[in-house]
């Protein structure tokens, strides 16, 4: 029997690993296929051995948040939107069911990370050479930041690999034990992270590292590798900052915000930033709040596009911003789900953090600050690498209470 748990284990574990690994890779068909194997066996194996059925608050959230999507549908002005919504978003049912009824299998959750985390190195070196190879054949530096470097990834979007090279460093610096080859990658991650050039989180990750360092009393402990590695990665930063003020100062250089807000026809040549495009959608949002007065419920899952789109014509926008949709998961849940799916969601995000707090699990606590922090700037969570990135560690990291490798 112990033999048979522990092959069900091994065989979680593979399919969790395979889940996250291929997170990064082209399309979703692949990462599908993983989460859907994952489901069926762990719902094959709750019919045949019959395990007790853990209820926990996270998963539990996860479920209740994807059923009031399922609601939707009965004030939605598209069911057909909603419809393929519900389909789209699948994961935030399966994914904790899956959790729910494979509790009793107590798989090794530091070897997923190790696994995931080394394949990020692996990602990270592919992007380089890649890059170094575009940079000498069509002679621009450019290939070697932000989207351009992720873009070598089947076009993955620099945030999103951003994210995940994050929480790579993270697991290689909040491990317990540590080696020059784990130092070493998390140093050359920090490198990469750099290259990928998001402010938020480059800024976070290095905030974080620094703070654990502190906190371990890495410096009492006086090994040289400890003070190289804390050098190295304060020196990324140092350089990366010189970066970071001319993209800041640029971003707000040329970002009016009055007159973003008061401007009634912008034509299709107005000279847009992030920051601008991200006011006039929140401005958007409250005017379309305030007209259809959908404050409660919202227009239905995935069914707030149109509007936005409308807005987007009625202020003469470029066209090309069409289908855009709020760039803020936060926003992005109000529009579509309301107070309600917004509160649901918040709860979520609540009680991870608590968990984090209450465990002392500093690794479970830079992750949901992260990922909550990124999720001002993106939806996140309604793309499929995020959706099934975030519900696959907060389910692992709400199981343990630490990391302990």
């Amino acid at each position: 029997m112990n033999a048979y748990k522990k092959s069900n284990s091994n065989i979680d574990e593979l399919l969790v690993t395979l889940i996250l690994i291929t997170l990064p890779l082209g399309g979703y068909a692949i990462n599908s296929i993983f989460v859907i194997l994952f489901f069926l066996l762990s719902v094959y194996r709750f019919f045949t051995s019959k395990p007790s059925i853990v209820f926990s608050k996270i998963p539990f959230l996860f479920i209740a948040f994807y059923f009031f999507g399922v609601l939707s549908l009965l004030w939605t002005d598209s069911v057909k939107n909603t419809f393929e919504g519900l389909i789209r978003f699948l994961s935030y049912l399966v994914l904790p069911l899956a959790f729910m009824i494979n509790a009793e299998n107590r798989f090794s959750i530091d070897k997923i990370f190790e696994r995931f985390s080394k394949s990020m190195v692996f990602f990270a070196l592919y992007c380089l050479i890649i890059g170094f190879i575009k940079v000498f054949k069509y002679d621009d530096i450019n290939f070697l930041f932000y989207h351009e470097l992720s873009g070598n990834l089947s076009q993955l979007n620099a945030i999103y690999l951003s994210v995940f090279i994050s929480l790579a460093i993270g697991f290689f610096l909040f491990k317990s034990e540590k080696s020059k080859a784990t130092l070493f990658y998390a140093i050359f991650l920090g490198v990469f992270l750099v290259l990928l050039s998001s402010k938020i989180i480059i800024s976070m990750t290095f905030i974080f590292s620094i703070w654990y360092f502190f906190k371990n009393n890495f410096f009492k402990k006086g090994k040289p590798i400890h003070f190289i590695t804390v050098i190295v990665m304060s020196f990324i930063f140092m350089i990366s900052s010189i970066n970071f003020v001319n993209r800041f100062k640029t971003e707000f250089e040329k970002t009016k915000i009055n007159e973003v807000l008061e401007t009634k026809d912008f034509g299709p040549v107005y000279l847009w930033t992030g920051v601008g495009l991200r006011v006039f959608q929140t401005k958007a949002f409250i005017e379309i709040l305030t007209e259809k007065k959908r404050i409660f419920l919202g227009s239905g899952l995935n069914n707030s596009q149109e509007d936005l789109n409308n807005k987007y014509k009625e202020y003469n926008l470029y066209s090309g911003f069409l289908n855009y949709n709020y760039h803020n998961q936060y926003i992005q849940i109000f529009a579509e789900l309301g107070f309600v799916g917004l509160t649901l969601f918040l709860m979520i995000l609540f009680i991870i953090l608590k968990e984090a707090i209450n465990n002392k699990n500093y690794f479970l606590f830079s992750f949901i600050i992260i990922t909550s922090a990124v999720c001002i700037t993106e939806t996140f969570l309604w793309r499929q690498r995020g959706m099934v990135f975030f519900i696959i560690i907060s389910l692992l990291l709400s199981r343990s209470k630490k990391l302990s490798t």
